[in-house]
């Protein structure tokens, strides 16, 4: 069916259609983490707050791609390498900005088990104006094991 250039473009009707379609792709299984928020109790005695539990923000299916990487310099004992990884996520508009700083954590790799072992930081997530699904840009360490 051709479309008109005089015709609106039903940007909603496109996106409902695109999520079941993307959705398909969702083979892992993610947590949103925000290691920074919980409840603290201070401590009058030792003048110090106790420890903190970290909050999950948003759990469920997601697709996890290695997008490019970066290699820190050959230094012997100091070898490390830090990888750019995607995961992409379901649109959910209950979810709040994905900010730098939280983590997200695989608890199931899909096909690659390997993967449950990292942890994710984030770098960014500011998603596209057709909202399909949510991109999350992170780093992994991938000298570093959870």
């Amino acid at each position: 069916m051709p479309i008109s250039s005089s015709s609106p473009i039903d940007f909603a009707a496109i996106a409902l259609e695109m999520r079941s379609t993307v959705a398909r792709w969702y083979n892992a299984e993610v947590e949103i983490v925000d290691p920074n928020i919980g409840e603290q109790t201070w401590d009058e005695f030792t003048n110090t707050y106790g420890s903190s539990t970290e909050t999950v923000l948003w759990s469920g299916k997601a697709r996890i791609q290695p997008i490019k990487s970066e290699t820190l310099p050959d230094l012997d004992v100091m070898q490390g390498s830090v990888r750019s990884i995607r995961v992409q996520v379901p649109y959910d508009a209950t979810l709040p900005l994905i900010r730098k700083g939280l983590q997200v954590r695989v608890t199931d790799g899909g096909e690659d088990v390997v993967l449950e072992d990292l942890v994710f930081l984030v770098r960014g997530a500011v998603n596209s104006s057709y909202g399909w699904n949510r991109t999350i840009e992170c780093d992994a360490d991938i000298k570093s094991v959870a």
